[in-house]
């Protein structure tokens, strides 16, 4: 038996609700951290998924989502070229390079904060700047070639910047540099880029979508399942979609996501 996690994306509401229902579920004395082979992490999933295998207990991380001191901070959003850019991903992501070109394109020439200032956010963000000794794939995609590329502790990246270009949201943050190139958001692939965990016997998938799992991210879990993995999924019940506000990168609903997520955690059962 070999267990996967696969943490998708979701904003800052995402980070404080799947850390929520993970805190809900170690409170009815299920651990799916301990022990696990493989964590994958998309955009809002990178940083948990960093936090969670830091060697920093739950319960602190949890603490971190509830506490309203905090260093996140709010974009500001063009909301017409954000549509634009959303309108690539008919199908809730992108199946083409070209895709991706067009929204790294995009991204590359929207004026955002710095990114010394959005590095700054990520490192407040990781209890540990190392990469842990659990694999740990985080996604991310090259603005110019629109590769949809992974980092691990193998690939030379520091897992500080790794996690920025996976939260890297195209004209909301900054592209990430590293080595020479601009890498943005993983989750325009798809939210939780699930087919990284194919041959694992067991998956468990904390997924903080609001609209539902997109007909892309659904395709994969089914190929999981057809392969013969045993596949656990939750997501946003809509008591935690209500309260968790219209705007996932309001750091003002955080708290709420946290707390509806432990509340979730506390009714999954694997």
């Amino acid at each position: 038996m070999s267990r996967a996690l696969v943490l998708a994306g979701g904003g800052v509401t995402g980070v404080a609700w799947e850390t929520g229902v993970l805190m809900g579920m170690l409170d009815l004395g299920c651990d799916v951290v301990t022990g696990v082979d493989l964590v994958v992490g998309t955009s809002a999933g990178s940083t948990v998924g960093a936090q969670i295998l830091s060697g920093e207990s739950l319960a602190t991380s949890y603490a971190r989502q509830i506490d309203d001191n905090h260093a996140e901070i709010s974009p500001q959003i063009d909301l017409e070229l954000l549509a634009l850019i959303f309108g690539e991903l008919a199908a809730g992501g992108t199946t083409t390079e070209e895709q991706r070109i067009r929204v790294g394109t995009l991204a590359l020439q929207t004026p955002t904060v710095s990114e010394e200032i959005r590095r700054a956010v990520i490192e407040q963000r990781l209890p540990s700047h190392e990469w842990p000794s659990t694999p740990l794939v985080l996604t991310a995609i090259d603005a110019a070639t629109g590769e949809f590329v992974t980092w691990d502790k193998h690939s030379g990246v520091l897992l500080i910047d790794a996690v920025a270009s996976s939260c890297a949201v195209p004209s909301v943050w900054p592209c990430v540099s590293i080595g020479g190139k601009k890498y943005y958001d993983g989750g325009l692939r798809n939210a939780a880029n699930a087919f990284l965990v194919a041959g694992h016997s067991e998956v468990i998938v904390i997924a903080p979508q609001t609209t539902g799992l997109s007909p892309l991210v659904e395709e994969e879990l089914e190929e999981l399942r057809a392969s013969g993995s045993v596949v656990h999924l939750i997501t946003c019940d809509a008591e935690a979609i209500e309260a968790m506000g219209p705007n996932s990168l309001d750091p003002r609903f955080r708290r709420p996501a946290a707390e509806h997520g432990r509340r979730q955690g506390r009714t999954f059962h694997l």
